[in-house]
């Protein structure tokens, strides 16, 4: 049985072979149980390309989905001299033309890979008759649903206006495609399946029961000529139970603009609630249940919350787990590496800094020979740049990550703290409010709230930063230096009572403070990597230490 990262080379190595049957027959996919359905005595690379070819316009078959179904056909099936050519023939810029290769490769593994688990469940209980994509036989035991497998249904237009239903759809189209790229391991039911449901009254768990999804999102929209309104909930498929809802107003300015900030925050909360619901469902199962999905699904689940240094260490043990079970696990992989890298720029562990970036390294090289585009391998790389002090290199890898995920806030702090380490305040402000105002209620607000706030102080807009960073510290109390840093815009703004009191519970927590200290240790980044001119701002942050009362040495 394959492996998830060796079906997933599978796939990648037989598009870019597509043409070569000969060395189709080298790949581990002539293995695979839906590649041997075709009745053939030998499976041979003429039966893998078919599969390839017909997985594409079944999953494509859309009109909304025929830009994918070109890039691919242009690139693996029909191709052309270079990728260049196939995007000027297509009449797209080079890179909307890789955006648009990358989900779409990722769309077709992903759903390739579920209709491998279908097949190997049928080899295994034969009664069970294989169901295609939106046909499942509604009496199939419900425990054949995949982990994080959600089906997005047309939002409802409530503004009783036809004009409006591109606004709806378009959303629910971009869901779709944010999810699937924010979610590694995800299976997001296609576009042409889910529409079937539009404008029909069908009950939740039925539709869970045809589409054998564990989650339906459901939702509307109310758009008049200033203000769009969204309302969204998750329902688990299973129990009908609405696990989460949330509402996001606003103003109708660039609709485009408009749309992309909606989608963004929608596909990061629903994400971040699959996982935790996922986490949940495993952590009930006991300490010693489950497999490598299960304990990477619940280190998940903690690091995406790591406000407290003992989080890191539960999270790090359980994706630790997973790869024992899992040597190949590249989600456990990136897991550690990540944690790790997260323990330094959080100042969790101080020691064995170098030990640390050389366990991450190591890790992050693995996974990137194993799924080079895997989104967890890119943001664990812009992390490891950052912690090496290579912020410009840091920046570009950054904006590998949005481009396959637009979604993602963490992508946009960390430019906004490479830019702050380069001396570009200004910039770095601009990018923490990009993260805030696609996640302005996430669990790790505070990391891009205390950078804001830094920022800030050094653009000497004291009130302002004053403001950022109580956010950060009612969003994370256990964020001790957020402490200092509150203290330091309090005394800077002219708020020497309030600073001071904000100085002493500091002291609570990190007694014997001092500026020297302070000076050396405010950073996790090398010291002699960042710009001359982010010291010289942050001469403004000592200063306001001083009038709080922090003590010279």
């Amino acid at each position: 049985m394959l492996t998830r990262a060796e079906f997933d080379t599978g796939v990648r190595d037989a598009l870019r072979h597509y043409t070569r049957t000969d060395l189709l027959m080298g790949n581990p996919l002539l293995r695979a149980r839906l590649v041997a359905r075709s009745g053939a005595e030998t499976v041979t690379g003429q039966h893998l390309r078919q599969t390839l070819a017909e997985a594409a316009e079944t999953l494509f078959a859309n009109a909304r989905d025929q830009k994918l179904h070109r890039v691919l056909d242009l690139t693996y099936f029909n191709p052309a001299p270079k990728q260049e050519a196939a995007a000027e023939r297509l009449g797209l810029p080079f890179s909307t033309y890789r955006r648009h290769l990358a989900s779409g490769v990722e769309r077709i593994t992903e759903w390739l890979w579920h209709q491998e688990q279908e097949a190997i469940r049928q080899a295994e209980a034969p009664g069970l008759a294989m169901a295609a994509p939106g046909h499942a036989d509604s009496h199939q035991q419900p425990d054949l649903r995949p982990r994080l497998s959600i089906v997005v249904l047309p939002f409802l237009n409530l503004s009783q206006d036809p004009g409006v239903d591109y606004l709806v759809d378009g959303i629910v189209d971009s869901l779709m495609t944010d999810l699937s790229r924010a979610l590694p391991g995800s299976f997001v039911i296609s576009r042409s399946t889910a529409f079937t449901y539009k404008d029909r009254r069908v009950p939740i768990r039925q539709i869970g029961e045809e589409l054998q999804v564990r989650y339906v999102l459901e939702g509307s929209v109310l758009a008049d000529g200033t203000l769009v309104r969204v309302n969204a909930q998750l329902v688990d498929a299973r129990t009908d139970e609405h696990l989460w809802a949330e509402r996001f107003d606003k103003e109708r300015r660039d609709i485009l603009e408009v749309q992309d900030e909606i989608v963004a925050r929608l596909s990061r909360s629903v994400g971040c609630e699959l996982v935790r619901n996922e986490a949940e469902r495993s952590r009930l199962r006991g300490p010693d249940g489950g497999d490598a999905a299960d304990l990477v699904m619940r280190g998940n689940a903690l690091a995406a919350d790591i406000s407290r240094r003992e989080r890191a260490v539960e999270a790090v043990a359980l994706f630790t787990r997973a790869l024992v079970l899992d040597p190949d696990n590249v989600d456990a992989m990136v897991g550690i590496a990540a944690t790790r890298l997260y323990q330094l720029v959080n100042q969790y562990q101080i020691v064995d800094r170098e030990k640390l970036l050389a366990e991450a390294e190591a890790l992050i090289s693995r996974a990137t020979v194993l799924a080079a585009d895997h989104i967890g391998v890119l943001k664990a790389r812009a992390v490891f740049l950052r912690a090496h002090g290579r912020f410009v290199d840091a920046i570009v890898a950054d904006k590998s990550v949005i481009a396959q995920n637009p979604g993602e806030p963490t992508a946009y702090r960390e430019l906004g703290l490479n830019h702050l380490y380069l001396g570009q305040a200004e910039e770095a402000a601009e990018w923490f409010r990009r993260a805030d105002s696609i996640a302005p209620h996430d669990r790790v607000r505070w990391t891009w709230l205390q950078g804001l706030g830094r920022a800030l102080m050094l653009l000497g807009r004291d009130a302002e930063a004053v403001e950022a960073l109580r956010g950060a510290v009612h969003n994370n109390p256990h964020f001790v230096r957020g402490r200092a840093y509150l203290a330091a815009a309090e005394a800077l703004a002219g708020n020497i009572e309030s600073a001071k009191l904000h100085l002493t519970k500091f002291d609570e927590l990190d007694p014997r403070m001092t500026i020297r200290r302070f000076a050396v240790e405010r950073t996790s980044v090398p010291l002699d990597a960042v710009s001359p001119a982010y010291l010289r701002g942050n001469e403004r942050i000592l200063e306001g230490l001083r009038r709080a009362g922090m003590p010279e040495r």
